[in-house]
């Protein structure tokens, strides 16, 4: 799943969902998040927030599981005032 806005081009998040299953019939779901920011974005905002988007991600999902990390992403992407 690609996250973009159209106000922020060459600014995309990438939801990796994979799920692996074993020979013995365990089924382990994997999801991943990947940023593409443009240099010249990370140049005027050099915060750990856009740089550490994945490992947040990863904590998100420990915390809150996948429909509510997901979630999360998809409302921070949209920069909804409601939110």
């Amino acid at each position: 799943m690609t996250l973009n806005h159209p106000e922020l081009p060459g600014c995309v998040l990438i939801l990796h969902w994979s799920v692996e299953v074993c020979r013995e019939g365990g089924v382990t779901p994997k999801m991943e998040l990947l940023t593409k920011i443009p240099e010249k974005a990370l140049k005027l905002f050099p915060s750990q927030a856009v740089g550490g988007a994945a490992e947040a991600f990863q904590s998100l999902l420990r915390v809150r599981g996948s429909e509510a990390a997901i979630e999360a992403v998809i409302m921070a992407v949209s920069l909804s005032p409601d939110t």
